[in-house]
């Protein structure tokens, strides 16, 4: 493989990680709307359950910026 091309599919493996993170940060964001609207209705064991959700989708996402940044530092020169 080419060196152009092997950038080129880094660079689609971190935007494809991205859209991933994106992804993940849109279910996060509605799993907290739907946690406030449970405890705004007394419903505590529902808030709870999906308050749970919303920590995995921000597992999730720590995972994946951790391979962005890991892929960003095997390639990353430092430059003094």
């Amino acid at each position: 493989m080419t060196g152009e091309a092997e950038k080129n599919e880094a660079r689609e493996r971190q935007a494809a990680r991205l859209d991933s993170i994106a992804s993940e940060a849109e279910s996060l964001a509605a799993h907290a709307r739907t946690t406030a609207a449970h405890f705004r209705n007394h419903e505590i064991a529902r808030a709870g359950a999906h308050a749970l959700a919303l920590e995995g989708h921000l597992v999730n996402i720590r995972r994946a910026l951790d391979e962005v940044a890991v892929e960003h530092a095997g390639r990353s020169k430092a430059i003094p």
